[in-house]
């Protein structure tokens, strides 16, 4: 296993190992991981219809259904859970910090010869024979606008939009940590391109359902913090999500809502989901809640990450916050 911010260095070599692969392949399947968020959905799109307008035939793959406040992406209906009817030797996988994020899908696609990993977590997940992979960027979706000037493909609106959902959701509306230069600079040329941020920004953060508005308020009502103020969490109960009328997929957004707490450093949201519990993890840059979720074979990054533990919630609140505890130690 390789050390994925080592890859940093050598992002421009692996930028153009990556288009001589693309360019001699017709055909490619791309996979985001499970839970997709908007970088995930984002770059998954935008590369898609990048490499379309060059002839490619691209499969669009996520183990998991498009949230509602994603489907307005262009192409967001065509990505599919199910493996394509026809062959490919080449895949790209997208803001998968470690090829087992892609979920079910994981066993068909590791069988694939070539497979490209782009990527901006600093995990050691590396896999792939590429891996373009920066952990000093601020969203996949900088990676992949970086990829498609390496094959010279000119921008368009939609191709604009997904990748500024991108960038515009993993950097917390450019309120996290992550926010770099290149956020704004490569956020200007897709808004020069076509992107509209108030739309991209109104459909992801003010077009959710009063069923997920319930399911908020449920979350909030139960919010628990340690004595010292440091870490707060909510559980949601599979009684909780029928009381709301709405399903494990509406809470997101909820774990923001937590860690816009007063003096906490980490904030987590436990939330049923069948056997296990879904656990959302974030942090306000002092402690790596993505090393945190890689330790129970989850993945994400610095500041905001997720995994599944094994049932019952009460046990698989205690171990979390045993892990959060000891990361934080004397911080």
């Amino acid at each position: 296993m390789m050390n994925r911010a080592r890859k940093s260095a050598n992002i421009s070599r692996e930028l153009k190992r990556a288009a001589d692969l693309i360019s001699t392949h017709d055909t490619l399947w791309i996979v985001a991981h499970l839970r997709p968020d908007g970088d995930a959905l984002g770059s998954l799109l935008g590369l898609a219809l990048a490499l379309e307008k060059i002839g490619k035939r691209v499969a669009c793959l996520c183990a998991d259904p498009v949230p509602d406040n994603y489907r307005f992406l262009p192409g967001a209906d065509r990505i599919s859970s199910a493996i394509p009817d026809w062959q490919t030797e080449l895949l790209a996988a997208v803001d998968c910090d470690g090829l087992n994020r892609a979920g079910a899908l994981t066993s068909a696609l590791e069988k694939i010869p070539h497979i490209i990993d782009i990527d901006h977590h600093a995990t050691e997940q590396a896999f792939g024979e590429v891996q373009c992979v920066d952990s000093g960027a601020a969203a996949t979706a900088a990676i992949v606008y970086r990829l498609i000037k390496q094959l010279s493909i000119p921008l368009d609106a939609d191709i604009a939009n997904c990748l500024l959902c991108g960038l515009l959701t993993d950097t917390g509306r450019y309120s996290f940590p992550n926010t770099n230069e290149e956020a704004f600079a490569v956020s200007g040329m897709l808004v020069a391109a076509g992107a509209r941020p108030p739309y991209i920004a109104g459909n992801v953060y003010e077009n959710r359902s009063p069923t997920s508005r319930f399911l908020l308020g449920i979350a909030l009502s139960n919010l628990q913090m340690d004595a010292a103020g440091r870490i707060a969490w909510a559980v949601l109960s599979e009684e909780d999500f029928r009381k709301a009328g709405t399903g494990e997929r509406e809470t997101e957004g909820i774990i923001d809502e937590i860690r816009g707490v007063r003096g906490v450093k980490v904030a987590i949201l436990f939330s049923a989901d069948g056997d296990e519990a879904h656990i959302s993890l974030r942090s306000k840059g002092s402690i790596d809640v993505g090393r945190i979720a890689l330790r129970f074979g989850g993945g994400g990054h610095r500041e905001a990450a997720g995994c599944n533990l094994p049932g019952p919630m009460n046990q698989a609140v205690e171990t979390m916050l045993g892990a959060v505890r000891e990361a934080l130690g004397g911080k």
